[in-house]
């Protein structure tokens, strides 16, 4: 079995017309697929909005969407890891100290 393909790509969307004021969103456009068509085809597509380009009377300007979600399940994990990491120093050491 083969390992399983992957494209990451930025993609533009339709341009929004708002006003006075153009605006181009961007995403990205992750695809992972695995398998043939005789066994099945593994398919998952992820989308992120990062970006949007406003294009107006005052000039062009660049806004980055944060990725808050993410950033905080990271943050969440570390602590989960280190809370465990502490609880198992914690078993060892009354183990050692009870011998």
């Amino acid at each position: 079995m083969a390992l399983p393909k992957q494209r990451i790509r930025i993609v533009a969307g339709s341009p929004i017309e708002v006003g006075d004021q153009r605006l181009l969103p961007s995403v990205l456009v992750s695809t992972m697929e695995a398998g043939d068509t005789e066994s099945g085809i593994f398919r998952r597509i992820k989308m992120r909005p990062i970006s949007i380009v406003a294009t107006g009377p005052q000039g062009t300007r660049w806004h980055k969407i944060p990725n808050a979600t993410s950033d905080k399940l990271s943050v969440m994990a570390a602590v989960g890891l280190g809370v465990a990491l502490f609880s198992m120093f914690v078993l060892l050491l009354n183990w050692w100290m009870t011998e």
